[in-house]
């Protein structure tokens, strides 16, 4: 059986555990993290930068453990010392990191207050370990290609063959997770920003219930879609993170407070008290490969032999509707709301060195800036958000049809209608996950398998690889408003079935080699050497 480096194996409650019993401590977690980051990022571009405080911050921690009694030790966050990586439009006010969007027009930019998600992380003592590279402003720059590529950060690349395209916005996030270069992530999603990063470097994307976790004081690319979420290796650790995140008001009084409360026996799959639902109108039209299908098929039966009822001719009723709208009706009303949200933002800035105080600033600059890659990388989207204005007839019918396709005519009404829990898909469905966008549903991605090695080769409109052999893909599980307990329910009953086949499946072309190790019950940091390395994978075994 192939064998794992620790860090990709480590859960939340396992680093917890560990840190509370003094076996591990977050300065070695944090040392050992910034290695393995200095180690393969040139290659990757994941990370855009670290924390100069990491080191400090996780000391203090330590610190803090060291000195408490052990009745209040075991008080402590789960999240206490644990490093954790932020997509670059969640802002803190840490003198040297930055926050900036992808964008070098905001480089220095800040306003006066953190993002609240920050704020959050705090105070259950978590480490900021760094910035991850993202999609420019969450893909709405270009037309002509800005997945995974900022002007800030250049182009990230997926880790399973190279040239592999890793998707946007929350690109960076997913694959410091997937390589192990921080312990989990917080990234955002206007529609899949989350999920398919989280698809192509094989970790598990969670976009919760909109407004479970706080989006206050974030870079917004919509003020109405935008949902903060997680990028994690577990299911188990995605429900914990979000739990511990969650607002504190009463927005959402029950939903995630105990997230595996409802999964019951971790040693039991049982889903007797599940119903599950698939599309089987949008898999007709869908371009879907056969091995993925086939694994599609085995996930479905497995749910059934433990217990799940599976409805297998469900429909999403505005999908149609939807279809049939112009570009311009699709688009408008995330354009008008890109506008007005990013000009909030800026009107905030406390300091503003390259003074930008609105989305014409941010335009003029980005084509004036060489690193900035214009006219090859164009400004399209920016610039069709810019002429957009809230007065306009087009936009006020479309803001108020979008109730309906987050409504009746979107996942809530099929979930009624059927009565069912969740839909499942075997893909990434664009329409599925504008409907979860608008509805403010949750979704969740989770690896199901790999391309086979006879697979062709495709690449994108830019040029990078975009299905390969040895490329993982996932499954996409939606659930109903303030229902994100039985979308983890499914997730966590597949994954139990079928994570180590995928895991095993999967090899890096560069892997970092320094990991932790565990020796007489400590841990430490050391190099591992290539040849004792099952993640040190030559790019020849792509």
């Amino acid at each position: 059986m192939p064998t794992h480096p620790f860090l990709l194996t480590l859960t939340l409650s396992q680093a917890s555990a560990l840190l509370k019993t003094h076996q591990l401590t977050s300065y070695s977690l944090v040392h050992t993290y910034l290695t393995r980051i200095d180690e393969v990022n040139d290659t990757y571009n994941a990370v855009l930068q670290t924390n100069p405080s990491a080191l400090e911050e996780a000391s203090f921690r330590d610190l803090e453990r060291l000195h408490l009694d052990p009745s209040s030790v075991e008080n402590l966050s789960i999240l206490h010392g644990i490093p954790i990586m932020l997509k670059d439009n969640i802002v803190t006010l840490d003198d040297s990191m930055e926050a900036t969007c992808g964008s070098l027009a905001l480089v220095g930019a800040k306003p006066a207050e953190e993002s609240a998600v920050v704020g959050a992380l705090r105070r259950a003592g978590a480490v900021i370990l760094g910035k991850a590279n993202m999609a420019e402003w969450s893909g709405f720059r270009s037309t002509s290609g800005c997945s995974g590529w900022s002007g800030r950060g250049g182009q990230a690349t997926g880790i399973y063959y190279k040239g592999m395209k890793a998707s946007g916005s929350s690109t960076g996030c997913a694959i410091a997770v997937a390589l192990g270069l921080c312990f989990a992530a917080i990234g955002t999603e206007t529609s899949w920003s989350i999920v398919s990063p989280a698809e192509r470097s094989a970790v598990v994307g969670f976009k919760p219930t909109r407004n479970v976790i706080p989006s206050d004081g974030i870079i917004h690319a919509s003020r109405i879609q935008d949902t903060l979420g997680v990028l994690a290796r577990t299911v188990e650790d995605a429900g914990l993170l979000v739990s511990i995140l969650a607002c504190d008001d009463e927005v959402h009084p029950k939903v995630l407070k105990k997230p595996l409360s409802t999964i019951g026996d971790r040693n039991s799959a049982s889903l007797g008290n599940i119903r599950v639902g698939v599309p089987g109108r949008l898999l007709e039209i869908a371009d879907i490969s056969g091995v993925r299908m086939e694994a599609f098929r085995q996930v479905l039966d497995m749910l059934q032999t433990q217990g799940a009822k599976i409805d297998s001719s469900i429909t999403i009723e505005g999908t149609e509707e939807y279809d049939a709208l112009s570009g311009e009706e699709k688009q408008i009303v995330l354009d008008t709301d890109m506008k007005t949200a990013v000009n909030i933002y800026l009107s905030k800035l406390q300091t503003n060195p390259n003074k930008i105080h609105t989305l014409d600033d941010i335009i003029a600059f980005t084509k004036a800036c060489p690193e900035e890659e214009f006219p090859d990388r164009n400004v399209a989207v920016l610039e069709r958000s810019n002429a957009t204005n809230p007065e306009n007839e087009l936009y006020k019918k479309m803001l108020e049809r979008d109730k309906y396709f987050g409504g009746e005519g979107g996942i809530p009404g099929a979930l009624k209608r059927y009565n069912v829990d969740v839909i499942l898909m075997p893909c990434l469905s664009p329409m599925m996950s504008i409907f979860a966008a608008k509805a403010g549903s949750p979704v969740l991605s989770l690896p199901m398998g790999v391309f086979s090695s006879d697979t062709e080769i495709k690449l994108d409109v830019r040029g990078m690889i975009d299905i390969a052999p040895g490329i993982p893909f996932s499954l996409y599980i939606y659930g109903g408003v303030e229902q994100d307990a039985k979308v983890l329910q499914v997730a966590h009953t597949v994954e139990r079935m079928i994570s180590s086949h995928v895991r095993d499946a999967l090899h890096m072309y560069l892997a970092p080699q320094t990991d932790l190790c565990v020796r007489d019950s400590i841990l430490e940091s050391e190099t591992i050497p290539e040849a004792d390395s099952d993640s040190a994978i030559s790019s020849s075994d792509t």
